[in-house]
C-alpha cells in the first residue's frame, strides 16, 4: 500500500476517492442529524514495554509533521497532512472512506482533562473530528499512563449514536493497530 500510496501522491489518490469521501460525509452528516446530540464512546487499552509515555508522545508530535510516518499507521490511512492550524484525516470509518479535521498532536494536549481514563494530564489527548464545514461529528480521547518498564494507552472515541456499535469497534480495532505500529516505530527510532 505504502507503494501504491507514494507512487500516485495525495492529490491523485484523494481525486480517486473523491466519490467514496463524498459518500463518508454525507455518511457522517446523515448520522450527526439523525442522532439528535446522542452519542456512544468506546475504549480500547494498549500495554507498551520498553518505551515510556513521555518519550512516545514526544514522538508523536514530531511524527504529526511526517505524512510518511503517519501513514505507515494503519493501511486504511489514505491521507493525514496537516493545514491551517488543524490536520486533514482521509481514513475509513465503518465501511466509510471519509475526510475529518482536528487538532495537531500539540494542539489537543488536556491539561486539566476531566473524563479521560486515568489520566495524567502531561500525556492526555482530546480533539474533536469535525468536517470541513465545521460540523462537529465526535471526538477522540486519549491518555498514555506511565508504568513501569512501559505505558498503558487508554484510545477512546465517541460518535453520534446512531452510527452503532460496529462503527465505534471498527475504530477501536483501527486505534489498537495505528498505535502498535506507531509505538513500535518510536522504540525503534531511539
Amino acid at each position: 500500500m505504502a507503494l501504491l500510496k507514494d507512487n500516485l501522491g495525495r492529490e491523485r489518490l484523494l481525486d480517486l476517492l473523491r466519490d467514496e469521501i463524498a459518500e463518508g460525509t454525507a455518511y457522517l452528516r446523515d448520522q450527526v442529524a439523525r442522532s439528535a446530540g446522542q452519542e456512544t464512546t468506546g475504549t480500547t487499552t494498549l500495554r507498551a514495554h520498553g518505551i515510556t509515555a513521555a518519550r512516545f508522545t514526544g514522538w508523536l508530535s514530531q511524527a504529526f509533521g511526517r505524512e510518511d510516518v503517519l501513514l505507515a499507521g494503519h493501511p486504511e490511512h489514505y491521507s493525514i497532512h496537516a493545514a491551517d492550524g488543524r490536520v486533514n484525516i482521509v481514513e475509513t470509518l465503518g465501511e466509510h472512506v471519509c475526510s475529518f479535521f482536528m487538532r495537531e498532536w500539540d494542539d489537543s494536549t488536556t491539561p486539566a482533562a476531566e473524563g479521560l481514563p486515568d489520566i495524567e494530564a502531561a500525556h492526555g489527548r482530546r480533539s474533536r473530528l469535525v468536517l470541513e464545514d465545521g460540523t462537529v461529528v465526535g471526538s477522540i480521547s486519549n491518555s498514555f499512563s506511565e508504568e513501569e518498564e512501559g505505558f498503558t494507552a487508554h484510545l477512546s472515541v465517541t460518535l453520534p449514536v446512531t452510527c452503532g456499535p460496529q462503527v465505534v469497534e471498527h475504530h477501536l480495532r483501527h486505534f489498537a493497530v495505528e498505535f502498535r505500529n506507531w509505538i513500535l516505530r518510536a522504540a525503534a527510532e531511539r
